[in-house]
Formats: C-alpha cells, structure tokens, sequence
C-alpha cells in the first residue's frame, strides 16, 4: 500500500468538509457532520491504515469529493430555507397507556416468534457442511449452492422486534422503561444474531444513540457517543465470531475488518473503470420490480447479491453509489446524494422541535446515512423502510392525544 497524492488531496478535503460542516451546525448529530465525519474516516483509513486491498483509485476518489459535496449542498439549501429552534424539550402528546400497549404487544409477537424462527434456522443450516450451526445457517441464506434459502414470512418479526427497541427507546425514562428496553434490546439481538448479518447490528444500535441523544441531550453529548461507537465496533466484532466471518486468528481477523470496512471503495473503483450499459432503474427501483414481478408482470428483477470482484480478495459490496451508478451513472450518483442531504436535514430539523415521529425518523435515516460506505440502504431497503414505517407510524398515530 502507498499513499497517492489524489488519495492524500481527497483525505484533506474530507477532513476540511467535516471541519466546516461542524465549526456551521456546532452539533455533531447534524447530517453534514456525520456524512463528512464518515467519509474523512474511510478515506483517512484506505490511505493510511495498512491493509492488502487495492488501492484507492483517482475515479472513485473524485465521486467521494463528488458526493461529499452534494450532499453538503442539500444541507446547505434546507438550512437557508427553514430555521428552528434548537434542541426543543421533547413533550410527548400521547395517551401513554395506548403507547405502551402497542410495544408490548410487539414484545409479545417477537418472543412468540423465538421458537418458530430458531425451529426454521436450524432447518436451513441442516444443509450445511461445516460443523459449525452459525456458518451452516450463514452458507444456507446466503449461497446458491445450499439453496439461498429465506425465513420467508418469518423475517418480518424481525422487524417488528426492531420497532418495539425503537419505541420502548422513546419511553425508556417512565417507571419501567429501562426493564423494557433491555427486554427488547435482547430479543432483538435474537433477530440480529439469526439473519447472520451484522448490518442488522447497526440498524438496531445506531437510531438508539440518536433517540437518546434527542430525549436526553444533558446525558448523550459527543462523549457518551464515541463510547457508544467504540462499543458498537466491539459487539459488531464478537457478533463475527459467532457468526464465523472474523477468522482464526489476528492477522485474519485484521484482513476480514480492512475488507468490510474499506472494501466497497476499491470494488466501486473496479466498477467505474470497466464498460457498462445503463439499467435505467433496474438496481434503485428493484422493489417495485419485484412486486411486478410477483402479480404477473414479466419482470426479472435484479439479484440481490451482488457479483464479485476481488481487490484482490473477492467482496460483493460497492458502497452507496453503485445502484444509482449502474442505473444513470454519476450524475444520478451526484443527485441523489445532493437528495439525501436534503431529506436528512428536513428530518433532523424537526426532529429538533422535539415530535416523536420525526425524532424516530431522523435516528433511523441516520442508519443508511451511516452505512454509505459499505452499501446503498436507502431505496434498496425500501421495503422494510416502509414496514418500519407502517410499525412506528401506527402507535403514534392512534395514541395520539387530541387537541
């Protein structure tokens, strides 16, 4: 590995965005501090943290400036637009009763469904060929050769075990709000620890940081969130052990983190240096392909899983850019990014004002904000986007109190 000066030029210019955006909002919760907070930190590490990837390329390093500055101008335009008041006291406006009810009965679902779920697990690790009942089950949902099987219907109560942590997060300082939490914080982990993916991980972690950092801003300052994250970093490690993606010892440990962490840049930079054609909405609009699809219409929608490239080892993830390149090319790239500065900033605006809904909704847009480095989790989630949606929505609305 060697430094580049595009790589060192791209670096300097992150960590100036990040220096602007925080000496502007003064609050590191604002979109712009975290989207160049995270950028600064992957390219700092691709060009100065050892590792055996490719290196980072002078194309994909333009795209990051690229997008690093679209989306800072998105933040920018909604910040002329539209002033609020600061971390306004947040007053819920809730028959607290009905509120309750709803999240326990979600707790009630996600514990009903422990048995059946871990029953169909070990149904798809059955399998398997390796002695092992996390990698088995981890090979049968993840490769054509033992099935690619599904939880099917049963991979939804995994979300609504996500809601309940969400909304219990929100009461997490009535009589018994901390027992509950805790209770749904590990039945999540049941969820997270059965999809075997570790993504899961950080969609349940992250928006608790930020609900936190909204209801109880005396307690969540940037302290308490950089032990948040180191502690984040360290169950996402012991939740690769279990799931067998870490490695026998340090030194494969050490590669598989450069790879998760850092590979989506250099396979993006593979991406771009080779031909294509357009798809014209194949990749970002696949959901509603797909639903096409099922009701009769003869489309094919794109794989989930992605085709490998090696860098030089093999990874299948591209970053956020990727869908939205292969569907338009960069200038779509450019918008979207531009389009989520924009959206981010209208959610943590009136997140700011102290409205539940809005509070869940920044926290949980921050998840796909974080996670841009590694894959697009915006319109490629939209599906569980709208059923979060649909989960979250539901209580707040029909518990609502009536002026």
């Amino acid at each position: 590995m060697s430094l580049s000066v595009e790589s060192l030029f791209a670096t300097i210019v992150a960590f100036a965005m990040l220096t602007f955006s925080f000496v502007s909002y003064k609050d590191f919760r604002h979109p712009a501090v975290l989207h160049s907070l995270v950028w600064s930190s992957i390219l700092f590490l691709h060009s100065f943290m050892p590792h055996s990837l490719n290196a980072a390329g002078a194309n994909v390093l333009l795209v990051v400036v690229g997008a690093l500055l679209s989306f800072a101008a998105g933040c920018l335009l909604v910040t002329a637009l539209y002033q609020t008041n600061a971390n306004a006291q947040i007053k819920p406006s809730y028959n607290l009763r009905k509120y309750r009810g709803f999240y326990k009965v979600y707790i009630a679902i996600a514990l009903l469904g422990i048995p059946f779920v871990f029953r169909k697990a070990q149904q798809i690790a059955s399998h398997g060929t390796t002695g092992s009942f996390m990698l088995n089950l981890r090979l049968g949902l993840n490769h054509e050769a033992f099935g690619n099987q599904s939880f099917g219907i049963l991979a939804y109560i995994s979300l609504i075990a996500f809601a309940a942590v969400y909304l219990t997060a929100l009461d997490y300082k009535s009589k018994n709000g901390r027992l509950t939490f805790l209770l749904a914080i590990v039945i999540a982990c049941f969820y997270v620890v059965m999809s075997t993916g570790r993504t899961y991980f950080f969609l349940v972690i992250i928006p608790i940081l930020f609900v936190f950092s909204f209801t109880n801003p005396s307690k969540m300052g940037l302290k308490s969130f950089i032990l948040g994250f180191v502690t984040i970093i360290g169950f996402f490690f012991f939740i690769g052990v279990v799931m067998g993606k870490v490695g026998e010892n340090a030194g494969e440990a050490m590669s598989s983190f450069s790879l998760y962490l850092l590979g989506g840049v250099s396979a993006f930079d593979v991406v771009l240096s080779q031909p294509y054609d357009l798809q014209y909405g194949s990749n970002t609009l696949r959901t509603f392909f797909a639903i096409l699809a099922k009701i009769g219409f003869e489309f094919e929608p794109v794989k989930l899983v992605k085709p490998y490239v090696y860098i030089p080892q093999a990874t299948n993830v591209y970053t956020v850019f990727y869908p939205y390149y292969l569907d338009y090319g960069l200038t779509y790239v450019f918008a979207t990014q531009f389009g989520f500065g924009v959206l981010h900033t209208v959610l943590y605006k009136r997140a700011l004002l102290g409205q539940y809904g809005f509070v869940l909704a920044y926290s949980l847009s921050v998840y796909a904000l974080f996670i841009q480095w590694f894959q697009d989790q915006y319109l490629s989630l939209l599906t569980t986007w709208v059923i979060i949606g649909f989960l979250l929505s539901t209580p707040l609305l029909l518990s609502r109190k009536l002026n």
